[in-house]
């Protein structure tokens, strides 16, 4: 693969606050082989529509608009939640269809997961997304073969690469910026980083929202905004389910990082919400410059 050529960008003035919802189930975990296999999760009791609906609820009443992120798996068994999502004025983007982490499959892999998860979303809802986010931040660097993949099939742009090792490398950049490839042009969109603990850790959902001071995730957003950074946030309806599964099994990391400061989220994530409006990623997006 050549040598990318990348273009920090920036918004003029303060930089908008930014939520992505990657639609999702409480079983769709990698790096567990029980969870992880799309064989068994018809076995699994479902618990998507009950949490989607109550975030689609919620960012109503402030009126919110996200980019929802969709696996294709999703689409295809929630039609309706797709088509309502799409209604109620937020974006839609692919999560790919079976939740496979992108560098962990073949380039082919890759993009056939792409095409059949990019074609059961805009058969639920008639939308063609244009924006794509990986399986749990998978693709490592701009010189990512998966990024030449989404820029020749007319993706316009990714929210899957981090500056946070071990996810990302150390490297990458903190802010959005343009990758030129052969195949066409991608804009990244990073999520919301931070520092704790001695180190890099998201400040943009996961465990560190949940856990993390209210005060040190709203410093560290001000700090992404007033650079021109849009502050990516992310959130799975799993997250909010006070009745979630427990999991027997789970690996002790992938289960800190998947229940850790769970109790309260809801009211935390409210709270949050009623400080400022969020808007989509591709409202972001289009007021971006080159830095």
């Amino acid at each position: 693969m050549s040598t990318p050529l990348i273009t920090p960008l920036r918004t003029p003035g303060r930089a908008p606050r930014v939520l992505t919802i990657d639609a999702e189930e409480w079983f769709h975990v990698c790096g567990d082989d029980y969870y992880s296999d799309p064989r068994r999760w018809r076995q699994f009791t479902p618990r998507f529509e009950r949490m989607f609906l109550w975030l689609l609820d919620t960012l109503d009443r402030g009126k919110h608009r996200a980019t929802v992120f969709l696996l294709g798996w999703i689409a295809e068994r929630y039609p309706d939640l797709a088509r309502e999502a799409a209604r109620r004025g937020h974006e839609i983007g692919l999560h790919g269809d079976l939740h496979r982490r992108a560098d962990e499959v073949s380039r082919d892999t890759f993009r056939e997961d792409l095409r059949r998860g990019r074609e059961r979303i805009e058969a639920a809802c008639g939308v063609l997304s244009v924006f794509h986010r990986a399986a749990e931040w998978s693709i490592r660097s701009p010189r990512d073969p998966a990024l030449a993949v989404l820029a020749a099939e007319g993706f316009v742009a990714d929210a899957s690469m981090t500056a946070m090792p071990p996810l990302g490398r150390a490297e990458n950049l903190l802010g959005p910026h343009r990758i030129d490839l052969p195949e066409g042009s991608l804009i990244e969109a990073p999520p919301l980083t931070g520092r704790g603990f001695g180190r890099r850790i998201p400040a943009g959902g996961a465990w560190a929202f949940r856990l993390l001071p209210a005060r040190h995730l709203a410093a560290s957003e001000e700090s992404y905004r007033r650079r021109g950074h849009p502050a990516v946030f992310t959130f799975h309806p799993w997250e909010f389910d006070p009745e979630h599964p427990p999991m027997e099994g789970l690996p002790a990391l992938v289960r800190l990082v998947h229940f850790a400061g769970r109790t309260g989220l809801a009211a935390r994530f409210e709270a949050w919400l009623a400080r400022e409006r969020c808007v989509a990623l591709g409202d972001a997006l289009r007021e971006l410059t080159a830095a």
